[in-house]
């Protein structure tokens, strides 16, 4: 009986997980960049979209995805891009030189680590890469989880 009612708490978890929708505005977070310095909610640059990328460095989503955003990036120029991982900082300039070289050197990318594991639970994806663009305002302007990303976004940015 108690094997049922574990089940059962279990399912309806996930299955509320699965339900869950993206934040329609920007929730409060705090990543670090690969020097240790946290960059949070107060640290964005004003006046801009705002582009998060949950990526994995072992992920060929992301890698294509990340390849993609490199190869498009005059469109992107003027969005603020914080590309957020879980990976360890010793993996991640190895992820860039091999699928998109130069593109965590750019002004507007910001490349970050999410050290407290909040990015998940906080902004609620669905699968990798997950990514979420917000107005200057804080607003959900697109999301899109997987593949097919980068063409979305570059669709929503030019309206």
């Amino acid at each position: 009986m108690k094997s049922r009612l574990l089940f059962a708490v279990i399912f309806l978890f996930f299955v509320s997980v699965v339900n869950a929708q993206q934040p329609a505005a920007l929730p409060l977070f705090t990543f670090y960049k690969l020097d240790g310095k946290p960059v949070s909610n107060i640290n964005l640059k004003a006046g801009k979209k705002n582009l998060f990328i949950l990526f994995d460095c072992t992920c060929e989503h992301c890698q294509r995805e990340t390849k993609l955003l490199n190869t498009n990036y005059a469109a992107f120029k003027d969005v603020n891009i914080y590309m957020i991982t879980l990976d360890e900082a010793y993996i991640i300039p190895k992820f860039f030189d091999s699928y998109a070289k130069g593109l965590n050197a750019k002004p507007n990318v910001t490349v970050l680590q999410d050290k407290k594991q909040i990015f998940i639970p906080t902004f609620l994806p669905s699968m990798y890469p997950a990514m979420y663009l917000y107005s200057p305002q804080g607003k959900l302007l697109a999301y899109n989880a997987g593949d097919g990303g980068i063409k979305k976004m570059l669709k929503t940015i030019k309206k």
